[in-house]
Parts: structure tokens; sequence; C-alpha cells
């Protein structure tokens, strides 16, 4: 049998969080606690590398979590992952936003494992690629290398020039039936939503 691959962890949390009103995302409460440490609680037992890109976390939640500051600050999704990945301890990095509060253990499990021989593996609801909740190899340095050259900034934008798995949508629903895995929280909707869907599971 084949050896499970290790992998990295990284949180993106370099936003600005502008349609909350600039307030720092990873510092929301839900429910008392704080979207970036419910993120964390779903990723730990993932690996034993974790780190937070970005700085909208100016310590560390946990002694063992590393923060690593964004190349480029308040740039873009892809500049976080590219960052990620040349800070990351292992060759796959899973890739998670920092906002993210239902985030699935064995869903992203899932990810990484079909990452195996792949440069990225991303999960695809209906049209729309997931691309903050997917895996990510180091070999995909030089195509992000060449997109942030060109100033194109876009995650997807680099899908076609690597090798990437498509994660179907009835996967991913056999261990997240309502994808709340997947939801972040970007407007004060979302946010409500998100407190809500909380409040009825508590």
């Amino acid at each position: 049998m084949r050896a499970e691959e290790k992998f990295s962890v990284v949180v993106l949390a370099g936003g600005r969080g502008r349609r909350l009103g600039e307030i720092n995302k990873a510092t929301v409460r839900v429910e008392g606690r704080r979207l970036i440490d419910r993120v964390l609680d779903a990723v730990r037992p993932l690996s034993d590398d974790i780190l937070i890109v970005g700085d909208l976390v100016s310590t560390s939640p946990h002694p063992s979590v590393r923060l690593v500051p964004d190349a480029l600050p308040h740039h873009s999704s892809l500049m976080g992952v590219y960052t990620g990945l040349l800070s990351a301890r292992y060759e796959l990095a899973v890739v998670v936003g920092c906002d993210m509060p239902f985030l699935s253990t064995s869903a992203l499990q899932l990810v990484a494992r079909s990452a195996r021989d792949h440069d990225v593996a991303v999960p695809r609801i209906g049209n729309n690629f997931e691309a903050l909740h997917a895996a990510y190899r180091r070999s995909c340095l030089p195509v992000i290398q060449r997109a942030l050259k060109r100033q194109s900034y876009r995650l997807i934008d680099i899908f076609p020039s690597v090798n990437t798995l498509e994660i179907e949508e009835r996967e991913l629903r056999q261990l997240d039936p309502e994808l709340r895995s997947l939801m972040n929280v970007n407007t004060p909707a979302d946010l409500e939503m998100v407190v809500a869907i909380s409040a009825s599971a508590a």
C-alpha cells in the first residue's frame, strides 16, 4: 500500500475585508470564537506544518502555527498561494481561507489525496472552482511566477497550464452534504448566515 503523502496547510489571511467594512476577518467572532480559530481546529489534525500567510493575524494562535508575511501584502490570493508554497515544508499544500468557519477535516483530506498525481486538485461546484479549498504543489510555482509577471492575479487562470484535477461535487457532498465547508465570510450577509447556522447547530 502506498503511504499517505505528507502535506502542509496554508491559511490565507491577507485580505482587507473591504466588503465587511475593513474588518479583520480572521478575528471576527462567531458563537464567541474567532474565525481563524475555527479554521485551525479543522486543519490541525491534517498536518504538522501549518502556515498562516498574510498580516491579518499579528500573533500565532498556537505555538505550532507559523506566521508568514505575504510577499506583497493585500495583493491577491495568487500571491498568497505563491508565498505559502515557497514557505511550506512539503511539496504539497492544502490552501484555505481564514474566513471559512465550517471547514471539514475529512473533505480537506479528500482534496489532499486527490492531488496525488496532479499539480492541483480543486473542487468544482457547478461552473465554479473552489480555489481556496484546494491543493497545490510546488511544481505550480513557475506558472504562478509567469502569471504574476503579466499581472494575471486569478488563481483559476493557472489551472489550464498545470496538471489540474477537478474534484466532482458529488464526491465532496458525500462528506459534506450541504457543502458548508466551502462557505466563507465576505459580506455582512455572509456573516449573518454563518451566525444563524452556528446558532441552529448549537
